[in-house]
């Protein structure tokens, strides 16, 4: 599966995350874990409409999922709701990766030099120790997805210089190819300062069409749901999920998505390597 975007398992729990006891795990600016933590996250749906909103200084925020993975020490994605004129920042340290993923409105995504405006399903990859700052620069509540990561394999500031600069993408640019279940829309393929390879692509499915047989891979996903209500396929059992939804697939687990008869749907997919 294609568009951002965390062991064979064959009973898989309805809910996540799993217990995080055992992990040292701090959210803001600074984030320790222990070596070797043991995963925290296992697969489902996170629910946009169960998620508690945060009053905030700038609008609100939403806890979506936040915990250990097979290959991150740090996994942790909120949604962000601005109101017009208001901004944030991402901590500006080595702490992490980011990726910003536009839901509804529009945002001002200014990282040093490079300044776009995104609006629904834009994007923005920017790698550990740069300085983001964005702003909902319209009349409206604009709300976004931030996705914070790093590996347990360690940083590595040269392969993200070597890469280029942030990548900024606005929906209409993104090149879309015709599939016979619909379309297909490949967003990046390549290293940030923790990781040596991320993979994001957008992927539409006609009613009816399921993304392919339930299969397994090696690497972690992430799809986050841009439209349409599906039902996830997830080992031996199904969960529904629905436009602002957030699945998440652990290694090896097996998994298909299925559109259902009343219309499309659209999700973002999201991969990556230590």
């Amino acid at each position: 599966m294609k568009p951002i975007l965390l062991s064979l398992i064959l009973v898989v729990p309805a809910l996540f995350p799993a217990s995080q006891a055992t992990a040292q795990i701090s959210i803001g600016d600074t984030v320790t874990t222990q070596t070797g933590a043991p995963d925290t996250l296992t697969a489902g749906v996170a629910e946009w409409d169960k998620a508690k909103p945060h009053p905030t200084k700038y609008g609100e925020t939403r806890d979506l999922l936040t915990g250990v993975t097979r290959d991150l020490s740090w996994l942790d994605i909120h949604a962000y709701l601005l109101a017009a004129g208001k901004s944030f920042s991402p901590a500006a340290n080595e702490a992490a990766d980011h990726l910003l993923i536009v839901r509804e409105g529009s945002l001002t995504v200014t990282i040093g030099s490079a300044h776009k405006v995104l609006g629904p399903g834009g994007i923005a990859l920017f790698s550990a120790g740069e300085d983001p700052s964005i702003l909902n620069t319209g009349t409206a509540n604009a709300t976004c997805y931030l996705l914070s990561f790093r590996a347990k394999g360690g940083i590595d500031k040269d392969r993200a210089k070597q890469a280029g600069p942030p990548v900024l993408l606005d929906w209409p640019e993104l090149t879309m190819k015709k599939t016979d279940k619909g379309e297909s829309r490949p967003i990046f393929s390549r290293p940030v300062a923790w990781l040596h390879k991320i993979d994001m692509h957008a992927t539409t499915l006609e009613a009816g069409q399921i993304s392919h047989p339930q299969h397994v891979h090696r690497n972690e996903e992430i799809i986050l749901m841009r439209s349409g209500h599906v039902r996830m396929h997830i080992a031996d059992g199904y969960q529904k999920a629905a436009a602002g939804d957030l699945v998440f697939l652990p290694s090896g687990v097996p998994h298909n998505l299925e559109n259902g008869d009343t219309g499309r749907c659209e999700y973002f997919a999201l991969q990556w390597e230590q």
